[in-house]
């Protein structure tokens, strides 16, 4: 069982790393830009399909840590690797709340 959860814990971190690595970066100020005008035109579609990414996201990374208790107690490199990818997608999860939640004018 650990060798199918390292494996699908280590293909879905590789996907994420290469989609980001091949994306493009725009300067600061372009992506402040950005990140406002993108939240300002999300449907009312687009937010509910968010929020439910965010609840089913917060789901597995329930599951990753579950299964994080069933790895070697001892501080292993791929114990390590698997808090290190929990705490990654965490951030990835306050983020997309940030983007959803409604802005004080």
């Amino acid at each position: 069982m650990r060798p199918t959860i390292f494996f699908v814990i280590f293909l879905c971190s590789s996907c994420w790393l290469v989609a980001q690595g091949s994306q493009d970066r725009p300067a600061p100020e372009k992506t402040q830009v950005q990140t406002r005008s993108a939240s300002s035109s999300l449907s009312d579609d687009d937010i509910t399909a968010m929020r439910e990414d965010i609840a089913r996201m917060r789901g597995i990374v329930a599951q990753m840590e579950t299964n994080l208790a069933f790895v070697d107690t001892t501080q292993s490199p791929l114990k390590h690797q698997f808090q290190l990818e929990i705490d990654m997608w965490n951030t990835v999860i306050k983020e997309m709340e940030r983007r959803l939640r409604p802005r004080a004018k």
